[in-house]
C-alpha cells in the first residue's frame, strides 16, 4: 500500500533530527506567508507524528509537501527536500519557457526558492521585483514571473533565469535537461 502524504512527512521528520526539527519548526513559526503557524500550535508539537500533522492542518494534504520543501531548504536540509519531492511525486508541468507561457498556465511548480531566484535578476526593475515578492505562493510568483517579466525580456532576460534557475534550483534544472 503507498504512503499517505502524512507518513511522508513523518518519515523526513524523523531522518531530521532533534536540532533540525528545532530549525524546521523556528523557520515554520517564522514563515510570512498565509497560512501562518502560530508559535502556540508548534510548542504544542511533541515529535514527528505530531508535526505531519499540523503541517497538513494548516497547509492541506497538497500544499504541505511544497511548504515543507520550501522550509527544508531554507535551513538547508536540501537532502531531505530532494527526497520528499521525489517520494511524494511532486512534479513540474512545465518544461521550457515556451510551455510555461502556453494558455493552459503553469500548473503546479516545484520551484519554491523563488525569492533567491528574484535577487539574482537583475534584469528586472525594484518595483516588480517588489509585486512578485508580495504574491503568497511559489506557484504564483513563478507564474507572475514567466507570465509578465521574463516574457518581454527577451533573450538576455531568459538567460539571466536560467542561470537563477540553475544556481538555486540545480536539481530541478538536471531532471528538466535529461528530458
Amino acid at each position: 500500500m503507498a504512503k499517505t502524504i502524512k507518513e511522508h512527512l513523518q518519515d523526513i521528520f524523523d531522518d531530521l533530527g532533534e536540532g533540525n526539527q528545532k530549525r524546521f519548526k523556528s523557520k515554520l513559526c517564522d514563515r510570512k506567508t498565509e497560512p501562518r503557524v502560530r508559535r502556540a500550535a508548534i510548542e504544542k508539537v511533541r515529535d514527528s507524528l505530531d508535526l505531519a500533522d499540523l503541517m497538513v492542518n494548516t497547509f492541506t494534504t497538497a500544499g504541505s509537501v511544497p511548504v515543507t520543501i520550501e522550509i527544508l531548504q531554507a535551513i538547508g536540509c536540501n537532502e531531505q527536500a530532494v527526497e520528499l519531492k521525489e517520494n511524494t511525486g511532486e512534479s513540474l508541468t512545465f518544461t521550457c519557457f515556451s510551455e510555461a507561457t502556453s494558455s493552459t498556465g503553469i500548473g503546479q511548480s516545484r520551484v519554491y526558492n523563488v525569492d533567491a531566484i528574484l535577487d539574482q535578476l537583475l534584469v528586472i526593475t525594484e518595483e516588480v521585483y517588489s509585486n512578485i515578492r508580495a504574491e503568497k505562493t511559489p506557484q504564483i510568483k513563478m507564474r507572475e514571473l514567466l507570465m509578465g517579466t521574463m516574457k518581454s525580456a527577451g533573450t538576455k532576460g531568459k538567460d539571466v533565469l536560467y542561470k537563477a534557475l540553475k544556481d538555486t534550483e540545480s536539481c530541478l534544472i538536471e531532471d528538466l535537461e535529461r528530458h
